[in-house]
């Protein structure tokens, strides 16, 4: 079981879409999160020191997938500064910076931290990376090389809270989350309520001719699903090809069943026991509610 730990988030211009400035309790490390536009801002609080970065944006070719770059510099700010007129950075919306308060952090930990992460989102494969193949590390003491690592457990720590995924390696079953089933005409599909969403299992098929109930959002959700290959017609029916986290219960029983559907009871365990009851229990067992 993972320990709870506390994270601060600072909102330096008082606006929450802004320059947001991120230290977690007990370390030396400081992070940064911001928008490409706010860049020059970020800048001018701060970003001469060493660190990695990671920028991060939409896939303007894959429906649902996203990019992103890892890069270390001993100056961040300036090399942001320079990836502004880069052509293959066109993807780039997001940015997230770790640096060190205290000045620790030197080349050959930089260096270390960026091949780590390149190589943690190769083996994850949720996001399509820029970078071309992972950089070796470079050599290191072993004391160096504890820091590096140490500092790399933090970041991943906070990685999640910033809702960056990149890094997180899907877990086909979640100790402790309940399986849900949902089955229909020419539908079937296993999945878990996750805080992320709810994600149905890869295999699961869908009924492929839409019912006159199906809203037009989630026919769009459904043609994107199909047009990014994340469902694939085999068989009179669609199957998913791999697992997907779809943003409510809803949202995945509409997909499976084109037509409207209520996730939260359409959704059952193994019992029958509909996702709505799981949830009214849950609740009334943290309230200590009979």
């Amino acid at each position: 079981m993972s320990l709870p730990y506390v994270i601060t988030i600072l909102v330096t211009s008082g606006d929450p879409d802004g320059v947001r400035v991120v230290e977690k309790s007990n370390w030396t490390g400081s992070g940064m999160v911001f928008s490409r536009s706010d860049l020059a801002d970020a800048v001018a609080q701060g970003l001469s020191s060493p660190g990695v970065y990671v920028l991060m944006g939409d896939d303007p070719d894959e429906a649902f997938e996203a990019m992103a770059y890892v890069g270390e510099a001993e100056d961040v700010g300036k090399r942001l500064a320079s990836h502004q007129n880069d052509d293959s950075k066109e993807f780039w919306t997001d940015t997230v910076v770790f640096i060190s308060k205290d000045a620790a952090l030197n080349k050959a930990h930089i260096r270390h931290l960026e091949s780590r992460l390149i190589g943690l989102a190769h083996d994850v494969g949720r996001v399509r990376l820029v970078n071309g193949t992972q950089p070796p590390p470079p050599p290191m003491s072993p004391a160096d090389k504890a820091e590096a690592e140490g500092f790399l457990v933090e970041m991943l720590a906070i990685f999640p809270v910033l809702g960056v995924s990149a890094f997180d390696k899907p877990v086909t079953h979640e100790v402790g989350h309940v399986r849900y089933f949902l089955s229909g005409p020419d539908a079937a599909g296993e999945g878990e309520d996750r805080s992320e969403g709810f994600v149905v299992f890869a295999g699961a098929t869908c009924r492929v001719e839409e019912t006159t109930s199906l809203s037009d959002g989630f026919s769009k959700l459904r043609s994107q699903l199909v047009a990014s290959g994340v469902l694939v017609e085999e068989d009179g029916v669609y199957r998913l090809t791999r697992d997907f986290v779809f943003k409510s219960p809803s949202a995945a029983a509409a997909t499976l069943l084109s037509r409207n559907a209520n996730g939260r009871t359409e959704w059952v365990d193994g019992s029958g026991i509909s996702l709505k009851r799981h949830q009214i229990d849950d609740a009334a067992a943290a309230k200590g509610v009979s």
